[in-house]
Formats: structure tokens, sequence, C-alpha cells
């Protein structure tokens, strides 16, 4: 690939990818559109990773006054574009505030990362002393971090000296606005960071008077907690998520942007395969692919779950673990996972978090926000049909499934103590029994997803007690890719292969099928020295037949 323009994956300073020449898909007439909105603020809502970050940094570096950086957008659209357009670019002060790495234990962490952040906002811009009518007293506590009680209004009164100095109107960008908020109602401070965000967001964006200090603000988040009325005072906003067709194409990468990209990188034949791994999404009328992970797939040029490998699931596994109606929500799980797609959500996409917990219709709304559902065509927000987008969402939420039976309530049985002592009996009666109690997740069809299911539920099953095994699923080894093993730490303790197969006959041709696969493929090549037990778990609906030799 050496011939190739430079990816920038983990980049989103638009400076750094232009005049270091990576690849650049052009959206800059996301600039064109955003002059002629006639709103105050605008509040765009996109799953991580989607391109909001550099989207608002090539916002930056087009309106901020502070340097002339218009040979950063030479060649680029938003050039071709009237005079009008070109007229605004370096003409207003400018803040870029990004709250994406406020991921705090507890609020006083969070307010002292809030005060490092705007001490170096306030010495970015500390020229603005040189007006006298600046309160030089609060402005040196900001960068001192000496200020507690009006730490929340620093924002708003850094925007008015930024007014008073230039005599012009400044252009308020903050980047992941809910990053606290989100963490927040993980760690269990949501209430005291809501009233602070509140606070930063009434006086910041306040009602729109003429002479209000404020151009245009422009925020990017993931979700929208419209009870806790965040926009409550700000009278001229409008919010655009993925349900909205206006700007729905500056937010990740078009078909025709990536067919473009494959072309450009010799990688034509793998259309259609990247379409199954990284499309699906469907933002307003637009199909969307998941940006970050086709920049990974063209840097390494092999299919694995890139962006679902970055982070940002936590909070969604920690409302499956803690739901108040744990069966309701699992079975729609269970319908999800075995269609592909899940119907009758009534989208809340003014949800309030307070209702998660308990609400069928918010948690699936979340994880569509998230990014890990979108909508099928013609949103009926009322009843909506959400799917599992592709194929690297689809092997993310199986994990999500598996880790909830990891923290989950099966955890009274430790299946590896019962391998570990050769209770090969008890194991397999209590893994039977545990499989027909279970809710009726495990109706499922005779296929190859089947087969998937089934591999994460034991997973899981297995990783509550893996102290006395290192636990391995889908490695290579012999001539193929085993589903389980069990490796001991003591030499002198069994190891084992396990093979899981769904039977679409009876079970015991299914299982010669698993001891014949075992090996032919010679998965025992990585146990040499190990006493070794080979066992065949064959599922047939919630039924199952479980051999070893």
């Amino acid at each position: 690939m050496s011939n190739k323009i430079k990816v920038p994956t983990g980049i989103d300073d638009f400076k750094i990818v232009i005049k270091e020449n990576y690849l650049y898909i052009d959206k800059t007439l996301f600039i064109k559109e955003l002059i002629d909105d006639t709103s105050k603020v605008l509040c765009f809502r996109r799953p991580r990773r989607f391109g909001k970050s550099l989207n608002l940094s090539m916002i930056y570096y087009y309106f901020s006054n502070n340097y002339d950086y218009s040979y950063l957008f030479k060649g680029l659209n938003i050039i071709n574009q009237d005079e009008k357009y070109l007229k605004e670019m370096n003409k207003y002060p400018t803040i870029f505030l990004s709250l994406k790495d406020l991921i705090n234990n507890t609020y006083p962490e969070f307010i002292n990362k809030y005060k490092t952040i705007m001490s170096n906002l306030y010495k970015e811009h500390k020229y603005v002393l040189e007006n006298p009518d600046i309160d030089e007293n609060f402005y040196n506590r900001i960068i001192k971090m000496e200020e507690e009680n009006e730490l929340a209004d620093a924002l708003s009164y850094l925007v008015g000296y930024l007014n008073k100095y230039y005599n012009e109107q400044v252009i308020v960008l903050l980047d992941e606005y809910d990053t606290p908020i989100l963490h927040g109602y993980e760690k269990g401070y949501y209430r005291e960071i809501i009233n602070f965000m509140k606070q930063l967001f009434v006086t910041t964006f306040k009602p729109n008077p003429v002479d209000s200090p404020v151009k245009k603000g422009i925020i990017t988040g993931i979700s929208r907690i419209s009870k806790e009325n965040l926009f409550s005072d700000s009278n001229n906003i409008n919010v655009y998520n993925v349900t909205n067709n206006k700007y729905s194409n500056y937010f990740g990468f078009t078909e025709e942007e990536v067919n473009n990209l494959l072309e450009k990188y010799g990688l034509d034949s793998s259309k259609n395969k990247v379409k199954k791994w990284y499309d699906g999404y469907l933002f307003g009328n637009n199909t969307i692919y998941n940006p970050v992970s086709i920049l990974y797939y063209l840097e390494n040029q092999e299919f694995d779950s890139y962006w679902t490998n970055t982070g940002g699931v936590d909070l969604l596994k920690n409302l499956i673990y803690n739901l108040n109606n744990k069966k309701e929500i699992l079975n729609s799980f269970e319908d999800l996972l075995k269609t592909g797609y899940i119907e009758h959500i009534n989208l809340n996409v003014k949800m309030d978090f307070n209702t998660l917990k308990g609400n069928r219709d918010n948690i699936f709304t979340l994880f569509m926000l998230s990014g890990y559902l979108t909508p099928t065509k013609n949103v009926n927000k009322r009843d909506a049909t959400l799917k599992i987008p592709n194929l690297e969402i689809r092997e993310n939420l199986e994990n999500i499934v598996k880790d909830w039976f990891t923290a989950g309530p099966l955890n009274s049985y430790d299946f590896t103590e019962y391998l570990y002592n050769n209770k090969l009996e008890l194991f397999k009666t209590t893994f039977e029994n545990v499989v027909i109690d279970s809710f009726s997740y495990y109706d499922v069809p005779n296929n190859n997803n089947g087969e998937n299911f089934y591999h994460a539920f034991a997973m899981g099953l297995l990783m509550s007690g893996s102290s006395n095994y290192e636990i391995t699923s889908n490695r290579e080894a012999g001539y193929g890719r085993y589903d389980l093993i069990l490796k001991p730490f003591n030499k002198n303790i069994t190891a084992y292969i396990i093979e899981f197969k769904v039977s679409d006959s009876d079970f015991e041709n299914t299982i010669e099928e698993g001891f014949k696969q075992i090996d032919e493929m010679k998965y025992e090549v990585s146990l040499k020295g190990y006493n070794l037990v080979k066992m065949v778990i064959a599922f047939k609906g919630k039924k199952l037949k479980i051999e070893t030799r």
C-alpha cells in the first residue's frame, strides 16, 4: 500500500489530515448548508466514530479568525461555491470545546477535568485581557483552576469576552456534549452532572436576542435527554438525528464514496463483502457505511470488527445487566438475533435516562442512536422496525448477550469447576437443566447462525469461572478453527476441546460429525502433553445432548 494515500485511522484533526496528505472524503459542503441554516443552535446526534469530531474540526478551521486557514480548503468543494460563502471563511472568533474525554468515576473528578479544559481554553485566548472591560480576576481564577461557583458559566463568559474583544459574534463548537452525562448516569452522579450541564447550556446558548454574542452553536453527541431540558431556554435549536434526511450524508461514508475508495485502493472485488460487513445504516434516506471500519479495512485489507473494538459499549452492557424487566427485554433480543430485526418499537428520540432500565422502546432507541441498530426504510417512529445493520454489529451484539450471561444470574453454577474436578456427569446434567430452564431464546433455527448463538451462550457459562483455565474461542489449530478449548494452567489437570453442533436430524449422527471434525482437523495439536477430553455438545431447539471421549 506504499503507493496509496495514507489512511487517517484515529485522526480527527482536519488540519493534520489535509497538511499530511491523508485520505479525506470531502464533506466541506456541510459548511455551506450550515451557513444557509437560520437556526441559532444545531445539534447533530450520530453514533461514536462516525465523523462528528472531524467535521467540527473542519468547521473550526473554516470559520476561526485566529489564522488564515484558507490553504486547507484548496481544491475542496466549498471553494467552488458563491462568494457569500467564501466571505465567511476565517471571519469569526471560534471556540472548539470537546467533552469526549470527560469519562470519570465521580463528580469531583469531572469537575477537576473540566477545570483543566477551561484553564487551557482561557490560556489560549488570554489576549482578550487587553480589553479593560474584562474581569481579570475571574479570568485568572479560571486559568489557575481556582473557580468553583461559576465554573459552569465559564464558557458563556469566554464567549462574551471574545465578542467584546473582536466586536464580532462567536461560533461555539461543542463536541460529544453527552459523554459526561452518559458516564454520570453509569457511575451514579447523574443528577449533579445534569445540573451542571443545564447551567452550561442555559448561559451559553441563551434565547435568541438581537444582541446575542453567539453567531451559531454546533453541538454533537449520541443522545438527547429532552426531559432534562438542557435546551429549554434556547428557542431556536434544531436537532438532527439518524432519522432526519437533512445533513444525513455528512456523517459516515455513502455507498458512492466507499465504491470510489475501493476502486482507488484496488479492492473492487471486495465490494459485496464490504457491504455485508460495514454497510446497512440508514440515515434519513441515505445508505451509510461505518467510516472507521472502512478506513481500517483499507489499511489492513482484512475483515474484522474494527468499530466495535474501539470501545463505547459498557453503558449498553450495563443496561442489559440491570434491567427491571429482564425477561421481556431478553425475549426481544431473542427475536432480534434470530431474525436480524426487531418490530413495533416506539422510537423515543427524546428519551429520559431514568426510564431506560425498564423501558423496552427506550433501550432499543438508544441502541439505534448508538449505532448498533438502524431503522428500516419508511420509518414510522411510533411503530418502527429496527434491524442489525451488518455482520460486524451482529458479531458484537452476540458478544453483548454472551457477556450478559457471564455477569448474569446463571453464575450460581461454576461449570469450569465441574470440569476441573472431572465431574462430567454433573456438568452434563446441570448444563442441560440450565438450557431447559432458560428463556425461549434457545428456540433457534437449525442453521449456522443458530450454532453461533449456542456457542455464545455456552461460552458465557464457562467464562463465569475461568480461574483454572485459559479459555479460547474460534482460534486456528491444526487444519481448522476450533469452537472452544479449555487449557488448564496446571498440566496435571484435564484439558477440553468442545465442539458445538446444531442437529437437523438425530443427535447420534450430529455427535459423530462433531468428533470426526475434531479428529480430522487435528485441533488437539495445541494441547500436546495434556490429558485431553473431547466434548461435543449438540443442540436442537431447547434439547441438547453432550458426549465426551
